[in-house]
Protein backbone atom coordinates (compact mmCIF):
# COMPACT_ATOMS: atom_id res chain seq x y z
CA UNK A 1 0.00 0.00 0.00
CA UNK A 2 2.67 2.42 0.80
CA UNK A 3 4.47 1.95 -2.66
CA UNK A 4 1.36 2.82 -4.23
CA UNK A 5 0.90 5.68 -1.82
CA UNK A 6 4.42 6.49 -3.52
CA UNK A 7 3.03 6.50 -6.75
CA UNK A 8 0.77 9.65 -5.94
CA UNK A 9 3.64 11.42 -3.77
CA UNK A 10 6.10 11.02 -6.56
CA UNK A 11 3.26 12.05 -9.35
CA UNK A 12 2.65 15.17 -7.09
CA UNK A 13 6.21 16.20 -7.12
CA UNK A 14 6.30 16.50 -10.57
CA UNK A 15 4.08 19.54 -10.07
CA UNK A 16 7.15 21.41 -8.14
CA UNK A 17 8.60 21.67 -11.72
CA UNK A 18 5.87 21.37 -14.20
CA UNK A 19 2.93 23.52 -12.96
CA UNK A 20 5.17 27.16 -12.35
CA UNK A 21 6.06 26.33 -16.56
CA UNK A 22 2.28 25.74 -16.92
CA UNK A 23 1.47 29.25 -15.19
CA UNK A 24 3.67 31.03 -17.33
CA UNK A 25 2.93 29.54 -20.45
CA UNK A 26 -0.99 30.01 -19.80
CA UNK A 27 -0.28 33.57 -18.71
CA UNK A 28 1.93 34.85 -21.37
CA UNK A 29 0.95 33.01 -24.01
CA UNK A 30 -2.96 34.07 -23.20
CA UNK A 31 -1.68 37.77 -22.79
CA UNK A 32 -0.24 37.94 -26.50
CA UNK A 33 -3.15 35.73 -27.68
CA UNK A 34 -5.64 39.06 -26.54
CA UNK A 35 -3.51 41.66 -27.50
CA UNK A 36 -3.13 40.25 -30.94
CA UNK A 37 -7.02 39.08 -31.69
CA UNK A 38 -7.80 42.83 -30.47
CA UNK A 39 -6.08 44.23 -33.22
CA UNK A 40 -8.25 45.98 -36.07
CA UNK A 41 -7.53 43.01 -38.32
CA UNK A 42 -9.17 40.02 -36.50
CA UNK A 43 -11.48 41.51 -34.18
CA UNK A 44 -13.66 42.91 -37.13
CA UNK A 45 -14.64 38.96 -36.99
CA UNK A 46 -17.46 37.71 -34.41
CA UNK A 47 -15.48 34.27 -34.37
CA UNK A 48 -12.40 36.04 -32.58
CA UNK A 49 -14.76 37.25 -29.46
CA UNK A 50 -15.04 33.54 -29.05
CA UNK A 51 -11.04 33.40 -29.24
CA UNK A 52 -10.39 35.97 -26.72
CA UNK A 53 -12.90 34.94 -24.27
CA UNK A 54 -10.88 31.04 -24.72
CA UNK A 55 -8.20 33.43 -23.99
CA UNK A 56 -9.39 35.13 -20.97
CA UNK A 57 -10.94 32.13 -19.55
CA UNK A 58 -7.77 29.88 -20.18
CA UNK A 59 -5.94 32.82 -17.74
CA UNK A 60 -8.38 32.45 -14.86
CA UNK A 61 -8.20 28.54 -14.86
CA UNK A 62 -4.69 28.69 -14.92
CA UNK A 63 -4.07 31.09 -12.07
CA UNK A 64 -6.94 28.69 -10.10
CA UNK A 65 -5.29 25.49 -11.02
CA UNK A 66 -1.25 25.99 -11.21
CA UNK A 67 -1.34 27.30 -7.27
CA UNK A 68 -3.32 24.85 -5.96
CA UNK A 69 -0.98 22.05 -7.70
CA UNK A 70 1.69 23.64 -6.88
CA UNK A 71 0.82 23.71 -3.02
CA UNK A 72 0.23 20.41 -3.27
CA UNK A 73 3.68 19.21 -4.21
CA UNK A 74 4.79 20.21 -0.96
CA UNK A 75 2.09 18.62 0.84
CA UNK A 76 -0.27 22.12 1.35
CA UNK A 77 -3.30 21.55 0.70
CA UNK A 78 -4.71 24.71 -0.21
CA UNK A 79 -8.27 23.59 0.11
CA UNK A 80 -8.90 23.11 3.58
CA UNK A 81 -12.57 23.51 4.90
CA UNK A 82 -16.37 22.89 3.28
CA UNK A 83 -15.96 26.46 1.54
CA UNK A 84 -12.62 25.79 -0.40
CA UNK A 85 -14.00 22.52 -0.90
CA UNK A 86 -16.94 23.20 -2.75
CA UNK A 87 -15.83 26.33 -4.73
CA UNK A 88 -12.60 24.58 -6.07
CA UNK A 89 -15.00 21.92 -7.45
CA UNK A 90 -17.57 24.53 -9.00
CA UNK A 91 -14.89 26.76 -10.76
CA UNK A 92 -12.71 24.15 -11.73
CA UNK A 93 -15.51 22.21 -13.55
CA UNK A 94 -17.21 25.33 -14.76
CA UNK A 95 -14.07 27.40 -16.24
CA UNK A 96 -13.10 24.55 -18.74
CA UNK A 97 -17.18 24.35 -19.67
CA UNK A 98 -16.65 27.41 -20.56
CA UNK A 99 -14.19 27.22 -22.12
CA UNK A 100 -15.16 24.00 -24.24
CA UNK A 101 -18.50 26.46 -25.17
CA UNK A 102 -16.23 29.13 -26.28
CA UNK A 103 -15.00 26.67 -29.24
CA UNK A 104 -18.51 25.30 -30.09
CA UNK A 105 -19.84 28.44 -30.78
CA UNK A 106 -16.70 29.74 -32.94
CA UNK A 107 -17.07 26.50 -35.06
CA UNK A 108 -21.14 27.06 -35.59
CA UNK A 109 -19.96 30.76 -36.32
CA UNK A 110 -17.41 29.14 -39.06
CA UNK A 111 -20.74 27.07 -40.57
CA UNK A 112 -22.22 30.22 -40.43
CA UNK A 113 -20.12 32.27 -42.52
CA UNK A 114 -19.07 29.27 -44.92
CA UNK A 115 -22.89 29.70 -45.83
CA UNK A 116 -25.16 31.46 -48.23
CA UNK A 117 -28.58 31.50 -46.71
CA UNK A 118 -28.79 35.49 -45.54
CA UNK A 119 -31.05 34.09 -42.79
CA UNK A 120 -28.22 32.30 -41.03
CA UNK A 121 -25.50 34.76 -42.30
CA UNK A 122 -26.89 36.98 -39.93
CA UNK A 123 -26.57 34.96 -36.85
CA UNK A 124 -22.85 36.12 -37.97
CA UNK A 125 -22.70 39.27 -36.00
CA UNK A 126 -20.47 40.97 -33.34
CA UNK A 127 -22.86 41.84 -31.35
CA UNK A 128 -24.88 38.22 -31.22
CA UNK A 129 -21.62 37.06 -30.21
CA UNK A 130 -21.43 38.74 -27.39
CA UNK A 131 -24.97 37.99 -26.23
CA UNK A 132 -24.26 34.44 -27.34
CA UNK A 133 -20.83 34.73 -25.16
CA UNK A 134 -22.97 35.78 -21.80
CA UNK A 135 -25.74 33.46 -22.32
CA UNK A 136 -23.16 30.70 -22.68
CA UNK A 137 -21.34 32.21 -19.48
CA UNK A 138 -24.77 32.02 -17.40
CA UNK A 139 -25.75 28.58 -18.97
CA UNK A 140 -22.45 27.33 -17.41
CA UNK A 141 -22.55 29.10 -13.73
CA UNK A 142 -25.96 27.81 -13.57
CA UNK A 143 -25.30 24.07 -14.96
CA UNK A 144 -22.66 23.77 -12.28
CA UNK A 145 -24.53 24.67 -9.46
CA UNK A 146 -24.91 21.54 -8.02
CA UNK A 147 -21.40 20.91 -7.84
CA UNK A 148 -21.50 23.36 -4.63
CA UNK A 149 -23.87 20.77 -3.04
CA UNK A 150 -22.59 17.18 -4.09
CA UNK A 151 -18.80 17.58 -3.00
CA UNK A 152 -18.68 17.34 0.75
CA UNK A 153 -15.42 17.95 3.78
CA UNK A 154 -14.46 15.35 5.48
CA UNK A 155 -13.10 17.26 8.55
CA UNK A 156 -11.47 13.39 9.86
CA UNK A 157 -9.33 13.03 6.49
CA UNK A 158 -9.07 16.71 5.56
CA UNK A 159 -10.27 15.49 2.03
CA UNK A 160 -12.87 16.90 -0.33
CA UNK A 161 -15.37 13.97 -1.16
CA UNK A 162 -18.14 13.69 -3.90
CA UNK A 163 -21.10 12.14 -2.48
CA UNK A 164 -22.73 8.75 -4.02
CA UNK A 165 -26.50 8.55 -4.82
CA UNK A 166 -28.69 8.46 -7.98
CA UNK A 167 -29.41 11.62 -8.31
CA UNK A 168 -25.97 12.78 -8.49
CA UNK A 169 -24.78 9.82 -10.96
CA UNK A 170 -27.41 11.03 -13.55
CA UNK A 171 -26.12 14.66 -13.14
CA UNK A 172 -22.45 13.30 -13.43
CA UNK A 173 -23.77 11.58 -16.67
CA UNK A 174 -25.00 14.27 -18.18
CA UNK A 175 -21.95 16.25 -17.28
CA UNK A 176 -20.02 13.40 -19.05
CA UNK A 177 -22.74 13.72 -21.84
CA UNK A 178 -22.55 17.57 -22.28
CA UNK A 179 -18.50 17.40 -22.30
CA UNK A 180 -17.30 14.34 -23.62
CA UNK A 181 -19.99 13.45 -26.23
CA UNK A 182 -22.31 16.03 -27.13
CA UNK A 183 -19.88 18.47 -27.54
CA UNK A 184 -17.28 16.65 -29.59
CA UNK A 185 -20.42 15.75 -31.79
CA UNK A 186 -21.30 19.32 -32.36
CA UNK A 187 -17.71 20.30 -33.29
CA UNK A 188 -17.16 17.37 -35.87
CA UNK A 189 -20.18 18.38 -37.24
CA UNK A 190 -19.94 22.13 -37.95
CA UNK A 191 -16.12 21.46 -38.71
CA UNK A 192 -16.97 19.15 -41.64
CA UNK A 193 -20.04 21.17 -43.07
CA UNK A 194 -17.84 24.12 -42.85
CA UNK A 195 -15.33 22.28 -44.68
CA UNK A 196 -17.61 21.30 -47.22
CA UNK A 197 -19.59 25.02 -47.87
CA UNK A 198 -16.22 26.32 -47.96
CA UNK A 199 -15.00 23.98 -50.98
CA UNK A 200 -18.09 24.46 -52.70
CA UNK A 201 -17.74 28.23 -52.57
CA UNK A 202 -14.61 28.63 -53.76
CA UNK A 203 -15.09 25.99 -56.64
CA UNK A 204 -18.37 27.50 -57.61
CA UNK A 205 -17.95 31.68 -56.56
CA UNK A 206 -15.02 33.73 -57.20
CA UNK A 207 -14.92 36.67 -54.48
CA UNK A 208 -14.88 40.16 -55.00
CA UNK A 209 -11.83 41.66 -55.21
CA UNK A 210 -12.92 44.16 -52.97
CA UNK A 211 -13.79 41.21 -50.22
CA UNK A 212 -10.68 38.83 -50.76
CA UNK A 213 -8.68 40.19 -47.55
CA UNK A 214 -12.04 39.79 -45.85
CA UNK A 215 -12.13 36.32 -47.17
CA UNK A 216 -9.10 35.18 -46.57
CA UNK A 217 -9.13 36.40 -42.85
CA UNK A 218 -12.23 34.42 -42.69
CA UNK A 219 -10.46 31.65 -44.10
CA UNK A 220 -7.34 31.72 -41.53
CA UNK A 221 -9.56 31.78 -38.67
CA UNK A 222 -11.42 28.92 -39.63
CA UNK A 223 -8.50 26.88 -40.09
CA UNK A 224 -7.08 27.88 -36.52
CA UNK A 225 -10.29 26.79 -35.19
CA UNK A 226 -9.44 23.57 -36.66
CA UNK A 227 -6.67 22.68 -35.85
CA UNK A 228 -7.61 23.78 -32.29
CA UNK A 229 -10.65 21.82 -32.05
CA UNK A 230 -8.25 18.58 -33.09
CA UNK A 231 -5.59 19.39 -30.45
CA UNK A 232 -8.57 20.10 -27.80
CA UNK A 233 -9.61 16.19 -28.29
CA UNK A 234 -5.95 15.10 -27.72
CA UNK A 235 -6.02 17.04 -24.44
CA UNK A 236 -9.32 16.48 -23.19
CA UNK A 237 -10.35 13.16 -23.54
CA UNK A 238 -7.71 11.08 -21.42
CA UNK A 239 -8.86 13.23 -18.15
CA UNK A 240 -12.84 12.28 -19.15
CA UNK A 241 -12.18 8.87 -19.41
CA UNK A 242 -10.71 8.32 -15.70
CA UNK A 243 -13.15 10.84 -13.91
CA UNK A 244 -16.16 8.86 -15.90
CA UNK A 245 -14.47 6.10 -14.71
CA UNK A 246 -14.10 7.06 -11.06
CA UNK A 247 -17.52 9.03 -10.76
CA UNK A 248 -19.70 5.79 -11.90
CA UNK A 249 -17.47 3.30 -10.27
CA UNK A 250 -16.00 4.70 -7.03
CA UNK A 251 -13.89 1.34 -5.78
CA UNK A 252 -11.72 2.31 -9.18
CA UNK A 253 -10.16 5.54 -6.58
CA UNK A 254 -7.04 3.67 -5.98
CA UNK A 255 -3.76 4.78 -6.02
CA UNK A 256 -2.34 4.06 -9.31
CA UNK A 257 -5.92 5.15 -11.52
CA UNK A 258 -5.22 8.68 -8.94
CA UNK A 259 -1.87 8.84 -9.88
CA UNK A 260 -2.80 8.31 -13.55
CA UNK A 261 -5.68 10.95 -13.05
CA UNK A 262 -2.82 13.41 -12.02
CA UNK A 263 -0.84 13.59 -14.98
CA UNK A 264 -4.08 13.81 -16.97
CA UNK A 265 -4.92 16.51 -15.17
CA UNK A 266 -1.61 17.99 -15.67
CA UNK A 267 -1.91 17.04 -19.57
CA UNK A 268 -4.96 18.72 -19.97
CA UNK A 269 -3.50 21.84 -18.60
CA UNK A 270 -1.28 22.00 -21.99
CA UNK A 271 -4.91 22.90 -23.93
CA UNK A 272 -4.70 26.28 -22.17
CA UNK A 273 -1.77 27.29 -23.38
CA UNK A 274 -1.36 25.69 -26.96
CA UNK A 275 -3.76 27.87 -29.02
CA UNK A 276 -1.10 30.67 -28.80
CA UNK A 277 1.98 28.02 -30.58
CA UNK A 278 -1.64 26.74 -33.50
CA UNK A 279 -2.22 30.26 -34.38
CA UNK A 280 0.68 31.03 -35.37
CA UNK A 281 1.57 28.10 -37.05
CA UNK A 282 -1.97 27.96 -39.08
CA UNK A 283 -2.50 31.56 -39.58
CA UNK A 284 -0.12 34.31 -41.61
CA UNK A 285 -2.29 36.87 -40.57
CA UNK A 286 -1.67 36.22 -36.87
CA UNK A 287 1.76 35.59 -37.18
CA UNK A 288 1.88 39.02 -39.12
CA UNK A 289 -0.08 40.83 -36.46
CA UNK A 290 2.26 38.89 -33.88
CA UNK A 291 5.51 40.23 -35.88
CA UNK A 292 3.70 43.61 -35.78
CA UNK A 293 3.43 44.33 -32.27
CA UNK A 294 7.35 42.99 -31.76
CA UNK A 295 8.51 46.06 -34.42
CA UNK A 296 6.82 48.19 -32.86
CA UNK A 297 7.97 47.32 -29.37
CA UNK A 298 11.44 47.42 -30.68
CA UNK A 299 10.80 50.33 -32.48
CA UNK A 300 9.62 52.21 -28.91
CA UNK A 301 12.71 50.94 -26.98
CA UNK A 302 14.56 52.05 -29.43
CA UNK A 303 12.80 55.71 -29.85
CA UNK A 304 13.51 56.01 -25.73
CA UNK A 305 17.71 54.64 -26.29
CA UNK A 306 17.15 57.63 -28.97
CA UNK A 307 15.71 59.85 -25.81
CA UNK A 308 18.40 59.01 -23.41
CA UNK A 309 21.32 58.98 -25.38
CA UNK A 310 22.27 62.50 -25.73
CA UNK A 311 21.19 63.22 -22.09
CA UNK A 312 23.89 60.16 -21.53
CA UNK A 313 26.39 61.59 -23.84
CA UNK A 314 26.04 65.05 -22.34
CA UNK A 315 26.44 63.67 -18.94
CA UNK A 316 29.71 61.46 -19.91
CA UNK A 317 31.22 64.52 -21.49
CA UNK A 318 30.89 66.90 -18.58
CA UNK A 319 32.37 63.46 -16.35
CA UNK A 320 35.14 63.89 -18.60
CA UNK A 321 35.49 67.00 -18.62
CA UNK A 322 36.02 67.08 -15.13
CA UNK A 323 38.27 64.67 -14.73
CA UNK A 324 40.52 66.07 -17.05
CA UNK A 325 40.49 69.67 -15.26
CA UNK A 326 41.17 67.65 -12.19
CA UNK A 327 44.50 66.37 -13.47
CA UNK A 328 45.21 69.05 -15.24
CA UNK A 329 45.25 71.13 -11.80
CA UNK A 330 46.89 68.61 -10.06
Amino acid sequence: MNGSSNIVDRVLQTNIYIQPIHFVLAVLANALNIRILSSSALRASPCTHYFLTYAILSIIYACLLCPIQFARSFSVNLIHDMISCKLHAYFLFAIPLQANLMIILASFDRFCASIQLNRLQSLNTILIARRNIVLSILFSLCYMLPMLFIYHWNDSSKKCFLQNNLIIKIYISSQVLVYYVVSPVLLVIFGILTIYNIHERSTRIKPLISTAAHRRTETQLARMLFLQVLVHFIFILPFGILYSLNSFVPSTEIPKIIAIRLICVTWQQGDYFISFFLYILSANIYRQEFMRIINSMNCSIHRRTDYFSPRLQVQYDKIELSVKTTYSLA
